[in-house]
């Protein structure tokens, strides 16, 4: 079946979408976003091997611009910019020689820090205790809550909330020591491990060194509808990504997949060719240039659902239900 598949959706191309690649245990706390460094080998070997035609960003827009979609084209694509692309995703993409696509997002490139709401969630969820007391933190209203509650489930809502206000980084920072003392999670290993932390400036060169295109993601990994906010966001991303570059940035990934055809408007003023979804779905000629689908992979994902998706079964099933 998936033989007949592959060939009835050979002309159409498959965007693959990765986040982190695991280090410790980290798809076991956010199983959604990232992906054991083995499954991801064997899911590039399964490319090579299969007669997918792994094609970069730029190549796979000229040719769904040109009507001229290669067969079983395929382009891989690494959301954010985790330190884990740098030392898990880039030997194994570099030993099959498979080109990519970073969107890179700019706030936390290049500081020594985790993304704050994923180190929030990650000390709670790794913690081995059964009960915290959070009136360390100096929020209102936080004191002793036990693990697993809802009420531990609304404190960290609420820390996050918090620190997400901060207008300086090094609240952030001094918050996330006060939770790793109570949650028995050092904020310092945490940040050495740099499993929750992205890439640094030299990092970046050498994945651009090693067939991986850096784009669009914008700066604090929001997108507003507001175009005056919007643009801010795409404009910062440039600013501080595109001196590193020797191409400019021109494609864009909606953080979170959050999108709309009111942002549209927007990201052709900032001359966007392209703009990639996390909605499931192949991409052809049709397609309209600012609402590419791509397939989510990670550690939720099996390996027949992954081939499923690669040969177009899947898209098939869709259209038999009408989605």
């Amino acid at each position: 079946m998936f033989r007949l598949t592959k060939a009835r959706y050979k002309n159409k191309i498959r965007i693959l979408c990765y986040h982190g690649f695991s280090m410790i245990n980290e798809e076991q706390c956010v199983p959604g976003l990232f992906i054991k460094p083995d499954i991801f080998d064997g899911r590039m070997k399964y490319l090579t091997e299969n007669g997918y035609n792994v094609i970069s960003l730029e190549e796979a827009y000229i040719a769904a611009t040109t009507n001229k979609i290669e067969d079983n084209s395929v382009v891989i694509t690494i959301d954010d910019g985790f330190y884990s692309t740098y030392s898990e995703a880039l030997p194994i993409l570099k030993k099959y020689n498979l080109p990519s696509t970073l969107y890179l997002t700019s706030y936390y490139f290049d500081r020594n820090c985790p993304i704050f709401t994923l180190a929030v969630n990650y000390m709670f969820w790794n913690s081995k205790k059964d009960k915290f007391d959070l009136s360390i933190l100096d929020i209102d209203g936080l004191g002793i809550v036990h693990a697993g509650t809802t009420q531990c489930e609304e404190s960290i809502v609420k820390i996050s909330e918090t620190g997400q206000a901060f207008k300086n980084n090094e609240g952030r920072i001094n918050l996330l020591e006060k939770l790793g003392q109570a949650t028995g999670q050092p904020y310092q290993d945490i940040n050495e491990s740099r499993i929750l932390n992205l890439i640094t400036e030299a990092e970046l060169k050498e994945c651009i060194q090693h067939k991986m295109e850096i784009e669009l993601h914008t700066h604090r990994h929001i997108f507003p509808l507001d175009p005056q906010e919007a643009t801010a966001e795409i404009e910062k991303n440039k600013n501080r990504v595109n001196a590193l570059l020797k191409t400019p940035m021109s494609h864009f990934c909606y953080p979170s997949g959050d999108w709309s055809s009111d942002h549209w408007p927007i990201l052709d003023q900032q001359n966007v060719k392209t703009s990639t979804t996390c909605d499931n779905g192949l991409v052809s000629s049709e397609t309209p240039l600012h609402a590419w689908s791509r397939f989510l992979d990670s550690a939720r994902i099996s390996k027949i659902e992954y081939e499923s998706e690669l040969s177009g079964f899947t898209e098939c099933l869709r259209n038999m239900r009408g989605k």
